[in-house]
């Protein structure tokens, strides 16, 4: 194979991924969210023409066209079309205080372990070992950084569901091409 239809595959393969991205990206702004979750499941909605603020709260029902929440320190449900929904996140939970200090602790040991090695140098003409002060530093680290993780507050985290109606992906091929694949979600 001599370089110029090397040249021109090469090419013609990023002008189909350039289109290709231009097109994937296109859908993801004008599609509305396909998937909603089941009744029960707590949500964040970005919806600018229903709320200015996010919108958090329980899934209520879920109908073709829109989705109902249970929003706190609402009396009435708030009811959401699909094609309002600028963006949606599915909590995951929130961190409590002990994973937040075991955190801090794991954090706080590695770095005073490393800074007590480092600022007893090669430990010849102490008294005690380099081991034993990096040990020490260790567990003072451990437990400032225990007690800097117990003072920040949980929070709650979020996961994004796409709003994509397709997907474009691409993958290598052992003949050194490229495979092209489309999902189409209706």
């Amino acid at each position: 194979m001599n370089s110029r239809s090397t040249n021109v595959r090469c090419c013609g393969s990023l002008l189909l991924l350039s289109l290709a991205c231009a097109s994937a990206s296109a859908a993801y702004a004008d599609a509305p969210i396909q998937q909603l979750p089941a009744p029960g499941v707590r949500v964040r909605i970005l919806a600018p023409e229903v709320s200015p603020s996010k919108l958090i709260g329980t899934v209520k029902r879920v109908y073709d066209d829109s989705v109902t929440l249970d929003v706190p320190g609402r009396n009435e449900p708030v009811s959401i079309a699909r094609e309002k929904i600028a963006r949606l996140d599915v909590s995951d939970g929130s961190r409590s205080r002990g994973v937040n200090a075991g955190i801090g602790a794991l954090i706080g040991a590695g770095v005073g372990a490393a800074g007590g090695a480092l600022a007893n140098g090669s430990g010849r003409g102490h008294i005690v070992s380099g081991a034993a002060v990096a040990g020490v530093c260790a567990f003072l680290g451990a437990d400032l950084g225990a007690l800097i993780g117990v003072s920040i507050p949980p929070g709650e985290h979020w996961k994004e569901i796409s709003a994509t109606r397709y997907r474009v992906s691409f993958a290598p091929r052992l003949e050194h091409g490229l495979d092209l694949a489309v999902t189409w979600q209706y």
